[in-house]
């Protein structure tokens, strides 16, 4: 397969950086916790993921609220969660062979202002009455859409617009930028929406989004970016991605041990709704401030992780923070107290991010550079099996209660990750 690069060295990156790289210690001194800001294309990038991530917490509680109020049923959420994460499934290979094929920047900003075209639409059906469920639904399956084109191109831009040397680093501060607007997306918007109604929710998104494609055409055209640039048709891309991606046991590690999750665990948090008010007693602000406490933790987590950045074992800390997780949201479950689940949350969100912080890192290093895009498009394709989980948690939820529903899938998740661990060596000596 030939390819060709864009017309720019691979340092790019590294000559408009004002920061040293830090060196290859056991741990960072404080001043270089976020040496990745020095690169100026990566501090474009962050203003763009974070204005992204406040959008996409707005779009995910205004779905859930509405379908709620209309519907009242445990099983609608769940339908919807499918429906939005089913169509990223997918698309997300062609998002990865457009990530390989096209500029990452260009397929950010078109897929990002798609994103807020729909939300518009769906604010002004609130805002004159006009909105019932399926137009949820249309509007839930096309931001899934915008969503697989867009992740594995930013995913992969992380890479291209920094340093090997800052790399890790690099992916500790994106995933903290994003749990910001997990800490403070969820608490805020719910209390906008319990204040001004979900419309509102809906109009901040769009502005949100507007504001993320600005960011991002601040970007360089010039990246390290690896294009394919012969004639090759998408399908033949398509299927060397997942071929690579199959054959590399590495990867298909990393990728399948992210699928336990999103299977197993991540179809919950539609459920908090319900948690919030039957449970807690809570309406939509505890439905918001639960939704963000598992950010306050995860933002303690990726400082340490950036702080300790030459941290080893890399492999085996990543699957015992996947352990550790399943077994702190089982205990999160059972919950009846407020301010205990809120504390619970917060200490799951501290192994969850790390463990998936070094489960990007790793991808990221294990995979070939014009591979790259293609390989986070089959790693997004793990976000999307939460749909199969959603109706299962759906059906459990409704049949046993919301507490003990919840508690079966994370008593599951952690006997999945155990069996893993067990399992598969070559992801287990990963550093």
């Amino acid at each position: 397969m030939a390819t060709g690069r864009l017309p720019t060295p691979s340092d790019h990156a590294a000559t408009d950086a004002t920061a040293t790289p830090p060196p290859k210690r056991a741990r960072a001194s404080t001043s270089e916790v976020f040496v990745s800001f020095g690169l100026r294309d990566f501090r474009y990038l962050t203003l763009s993921t974070l204005a992204a991530g406040f959008a996409q917490w707005a779009k995910q509680l205004a779905l859930f609220a509405l379908v709620y109020e209309m519907t009242g049923s445990a099983v609608q959420l769940g339908a919807v969660a499918a429906f939005r994460g089913g169509v990223g499934t997918l698309i997300a290979p062609y998002g990865g062979y457009l990530s390989d094929r096209f500029p990452r920047r260009r397929i950010i900003v078109a897929s990002t202002l798609l994103d807020a075209a729909l939300a518009a639409t769906l604010a002004a059906l609130v805002l004159l009455d006009l909105a019932h469920v399926w137009h949820v639904y249309v509007i839930a399956f096309g931001g899934g859409l915008a969503q697989s084109i867009n992740q594995p191109a930013r995913q992969a831009f992380v890479f291209d617009v920094t340093t090997d040397e800052t790399l890790p680093n690099a992916v500790a501060v994106n995933s903290m930028v994003q749990n910001v607007s997990r800490v403070l997306g969820p608490s805020g918007f719910g209390v906008m929406m319990a204040a001004w109604g979900v419309a509102s929710a809906l109009v901040m998104l769009v502005a949100l989004q507007v504001a993320a494609s600005v960011a991002t055409l601040r970007i360089s055209h010039a990246t390290r970016q690896e294009r394919v640039t012969s004639a090759i048709s998408p399908w033949r891309m398509m299927a060397e991605g997942f071929r690579y991606s199959w054959e590399d046991k590495r990867i298909l590690g990393l990728i399948l041990v992210s699928v336990i999750p999103s299977l197993l665990i991540y179809p919950y948090i539609p459920f908090l709704k319900i948690v919030s008010e039957d449970v807690l007693h809570r309406g939509n602000a505890g439905f918001g401030m639960l939704s963000s406490m598992m950010g306050w933790g995860s933002l303690l987590g990726l400082f340490s992780l950036a702080y300790l950045g030459g941290a080893r074992n890399r492999g085996w800390l990543m699957l015992g923070c996947f352990v550790a997780y399943a077994v702190i949201l089982l205990a999160f479950s059972q919950s009846s107290n407020y301010a205990l689940a809120l504390s619970i949350l917060a200490t799951a969100g501290i192994f969850h991010s790390v463990a998936m912080a070094l489960n990007n890192t790793l991808l990221h290093q294990v995979a070939r550079n014009e591979m790259r895009g293609r390989v986070m498009a089959v790693n997004q394709m793990s976000q999307g099996v939460q749909a199969i989980g959603s109706f299962p948690m759906a059906f459990a939820i409704s049949a046993w209660g919301v507490q003990t529903g919840i508690g079966a899938f994370m008593a599951a998740a952690a006997v999945c990750f155990a069996v893993f661990i067990a399992a598969w060596g070559s992801v287990r000596r990963l550093n």
